[in-house]
């Protein structure tokens, strides 16, 4: 397995980067230990970059120690950062927390995806899976574009110009990073038709995703990370 070019290293490389953007700048308006944010970060870049030069097989990759680590070191961060009750009560930027959500989770879920296989598949570098779509409301400011709540392991808000979406149909969700579509965030991109309600909160097979789609995503998201 070449772990130097592969996607989701290279997905992880830039969850990091984006985590270390947010600590070093105080973007997160909440009261926490930024020291130590700052230094589980730390850790977790030597992590990631260990295993980027391993080129070992995905099945052993994925129960190296450095692995686990990773896994823990993002729980605790995410402990650190995103505590539930200190962003209802200084409620930092929206975004910002969106952010930080995707580039932990991104390093929470590497060893589950590293288990996919030895392909470098992009589709393999973010999480997929099947949510159902609860709400659906015109978006106010785009004719085109609509505002759906979905639920899935998490509750996630997603905008799509999906015309036929139905609420209580599941479809699969690419995890992406959020982003601001004419002034609303946006966590994650329908990326399938409907699919069976079994496949909710879990990763759907690659044969019923849009895959051209959800691999351009993950092409430009590296491009971008490697300037």
């Amino acid at each position: 397995m070449d772990t130097a070019n592969d996607f989701r290293i290279l997905v992880a490389e830039d969850a990091v980067s984006r985590l270390e953007g947010i600590v070093r700048n105080r973007r997160l308006s909440l009261p926490v230990n930024w020291g130590k944010a700052v230094e589980i970060i730390r850790e977790l870049r030597s992590r990631v970059l260990r295993i980027k030069y391993m080129y070992l097989p995905a099945h052993q990759l994925a129960h190296v120690p450095e692995i686990a680590e990773i896994r823990k070191l993002s729980v605790e961060l995410a402990r650190l950062v995103l505590d539930k009750d200190l962003i209802r009560r200084f409620r930092p930027d929206p975004l910002v927390v969106a952010e930080a959500r995707y580039a932990i989770r991104v390093l929470y879920g590497l060893s589950a995806r590293i288990l996919l296989g030895d392909e470098n598949n992009p589709l393999y570098a973010i999480d997929i899976e099947g949510v159902e779509v609860v709400s659906i409301h015109k978006h106010p400011r785009a004719d085109k574009l609509y505002i759906t709540k979905a639920e899935g392991l998490l509750p996630y808000t997603i905008i799509t110009n999906i015309s036929d979406l139905k609420r209580g149909e599941v479809r699969a969700a690419a995890m992406l990073p959020p982003a601001v579509l004419m002034g609303e965030i946006s966590e994650a991109m329908y990326c399938s038709g409907p699919i069976d309600p079994s496949y909710k909160g879990k990763r759907p097979p690659e044969s019923l995703l849009y895959r051209d789609e959800v691999a351009a995503k993950i092409y430009g998201l590296v491009r971008r990370a490697q300037r």
